[in-house]
C-alpha cells in the first residue's frame, strides 16, 4: 500500500511539474510586447486546465490572434500566479485550430494549440467577430484564410 501511494505522489509531481513547463513555455513562447493597434473585444476566456475564467481582452488580424490582459483581471490569485496569464500573447493561426463547440451548455468558440496541448474557448459571438476581423473562415478546423473570388 505505501508503494502504491508513493507512486501516484511521485505521478502527481511528474504531472504538476510538466504542466508549469507547458504553461511558462506557453506564455514565453507566444509574448507580445507590442502594443495591438485593431480591434479587440472584453470577454471571459477559460482555459481547460484552469477552474477560472480569465477577463481579458482579444484581437485578431492576418497574423494570428492576441490575448491581451485586462487591467481589471488581476485579483489576488493573479498576483501569486495561481491562473491566468501575465502578459500579451500573439498565437500564430499556423499555430491555432478553431471552431465552434458547445462547452456546458454554452456556445462557444474553441481554440487549440495541439503542439503545446493548450486548450481555451471565449463566447462564440465574440470568437466569430475574431475569425471575420482576421479574415479566415468561421468553423474551419485550422481557421484558413478567406479566398478572394478568383
Amino acid at each position: 500500500m505505501t508503494l502504491v501511494v508513493v507512486i501516484v505522489g511521485v505521478l502527481g509531481l511528474a504531472l504538476t511539474f510538466w504542466s508549469g513547463a507547458n504553461w511558462y513555455l506557453f506564455q514565453s513562447g507566444y509574448r507580445y510586447n507590442s502594443e495591438f493597434l485593431g480591434k479587440r473585444y472584453e470577454c471571459s476566456l477559460m482555459f481547460v486546465s484552469a477552474e477560472n475564467s480569465n477577463l481579458c481582452f482579444v484581437g485578431a488580424d492576418g497574423a494570428g490572434l492576441y490575448l491581451l490582459s485586462h487591467p481589471d483581471g488581476k485579483g489576488w490569485w493573479w498576483r501569486y500566479g495561481v491562473v491566468g496569464f501575465k502578459k500579451n500573447l500573439q498565437i500564430p493561426w499556423s499555430d491555432l485550430e478553431c471552431r465552434p463547440r458547445t462547452v456546458l451548455f454554452k456556445e462557444c468558440m474553441w481554440f487549440e494549440i495541439p503542439s503545446r496541448k493548450i486548450y481555451f474557448y471565449i463566447p462564440r459571438e465574440i470568437g466569430e467577430k475574431l475569425l471575420i476581423d482576421a479574415g479566415r473562415k468561421i468553423g474551419a478546423a485550422k481557421a484558413q484564410p478567406l479566398l478572394e473570388n478568383v
